[in-house]
């Protein structure tokens, strides 16, 4: 990965520990980079890269986003309100998911955001708010396809099937509900439904599921063009879940085989969904295709900073080794202990030239088991070492929590050999600032 011209240890020395760092290059290089692969693969129309904020929900980055073109995927006011924040233009966002509420609907019609409705309530409620600020509410449809036709256990929870996860999540309309809605929005004056999105997620890595997603997509948008009288979606959205490019996820059960490049993902989705269109009678020219690879942007886009703040060495009947950093799994977004196989990759960054001559477990802070790397081979280490985990950059940092009360690390932008602050760290007046004491008391 690239990181910049800031050595690592003076990163530290500067921001202190522990601390998420950001590398501008390497963000505008992966947003190009997926620009330019589907743009070359969808000749049809116009190529939507639109990353989830969620998974690096900070304004400066969303700016970098912005300048290079990119429309991002909300979840909710805060993200919407980050997005705006962050100079995404109205007409590239897309704000999704379930239980949105009037005043969600009412703004994001406002500005000219782009709606995903996932229930027949947001319809109604799209058309309500429409008529009462006297504009269209451009829509998209969330599907559910059925995935039946493949027989392959999620990565994620490998207790169940993919079909079987994908119609019993939350997210997305019932396809019963979804043909009542097809049928009912032909006759509502402030609906402007432009669109199709869906989302598997990161279930799995294999080229057959993607394309069975994609054909039953097609499928589906075929009977919904039926009972519109012929209407024909100006985007489909194939949402997210698609592998980073070093392929390591934090939150799947079932690693250990390949997963498409970029490039060949690309080319298994247009491929597929050109002669899906094709088979299912429809013409795919004019129709923009959007992609939300928020992990996918981000991933390899970030380090996470900590330093080795003491050792422990037991010999004797029971031989170990501990290196305790300032960091925590509270702040990585995992749980557990990691004996089977580490989430992440780290290297010793003051000490990257020196040969591995130790076994060592390197735990966090907190008063939990925090086993982050067991039993992991490492250089001689001392005091003040700066341990580095790699590839953060993806739902990391958003999902720092504060137990035992600890602040959360701040967050740095690197450019070159130019680091700066976007996210301060938190103090312990920051975490405790919510809470209220009753005068009684």
């Amino acid at each position: 990965m690239h990181f910049e011209d800031c050595a690592v240890h003076d990163l530290a020395k500067q921001f202190g520990t522990p601390v998420f760092a950001v590398s501008e290059t390497q963000l505008r290089s992966n947003f190009r980079n997926y620009s330019q692969i589907y743009t070359r693969h969808w000749p049809e129309g116009e190529v939507l890269i639109m990353p989830s904020i969620k998974a690096n929900p900070n304004i400066a980055v969303r700016r970098i986003l912005s300048e290079e073109g990119a429309g991002c995927d909300v979840f909710g006011f805060g993200e919407l309100e980050c997005a705006l924040r962050g100079n995404v233009a109205p007409e590239k966002i897309s704000v999704n998911g379930s239980i949105k509420d009037r005043e969600l609907v009412r703004k994001a019609i406002d500005i000219g955001a782009h709606i995903v409705l996932d229930s027949p309530r947001e319809l109604d409620l799209c058309e309500e708010e429409g008529r009462s600020l006297n504009k269209r509410a451009s829509i998209s449809f969330r599907l559910k396809p059925d995935l039946s036709d493949i027989d392959t256990v999620s990565d994620y929870v490998p207790e169940f099937s993919i079909h079987f996860m994908t119609q019993v999540v939350k997210y997305g309309i019932p396809t019963r509900e979804l043909m009542e809605m097809a049928h009912a929005v032909r006759d509502m004056q402030y609906i402007d439904p432009v669109g199709i999105h869906v989302h598997m997620g990161r279930h799995s890595k294999r080229p057959e599921v993607w394309r069975s997603l994609v054909r039953n997509t097609v499928k589906l948008i075929a009977e919904i063009s039926k009972t519109m009288d012929g209407w024909t979606p100006q985007i489909i959205n194939l949402g997210g879940g698609m592998p980073s490019r070093f392929d390591l996820d934090t939150d799947v059960t079932i690693k250990g085989y390949v997963g498409p490049t970029p490039e060949e993902m690309a080319v298994i989705l247009t491929s597929t969904l050109r002669s899906s269109i094709e088979e299912f009678g429809m013409s795919a020219q004019g129709i923009a295709l959007a992609i939300e690879p928020g992990r996918a942007i981000h991933c390899d886009t970030g380090i996470h900073i900590a330093k080795v703040c003491n050792l422990k060495n037991e010999q004797g009947s029971f031989n170990h080794r501990w290196a305790e950093i300032d960091s925590s799994q509270m702040f990585l977004g995992v749980g557990g202990a990691n004996f089977d196989s580490s989430k992440f990759e780290f290297l010793i960054a003051n000490k990257a030239d020196k040969a591995p001559r130790e076994t060592t477990d390197i735990v966090g802070m907190t008063c939990n088991l925090e086993v982050l790397f067991y039993q992991v081979m490492t250089p001689d280490l001392e005091v003040d070492d700066i341990v580095t985990l790699l590839y953060t950059g993806s739902y990391i940092e958003p999902c720092a929590q504060n137990f035992n009360a600890l602040p959360r690390p701040g967050m740095i932008l690197v450019k070159d050999d130019i680091a700066e602050w976007i996210k301060r760290p938190e103090t312990v007046d920051d975490v405790l600032a919510r809470d209220v004491v009753p005068e009684r008391i």
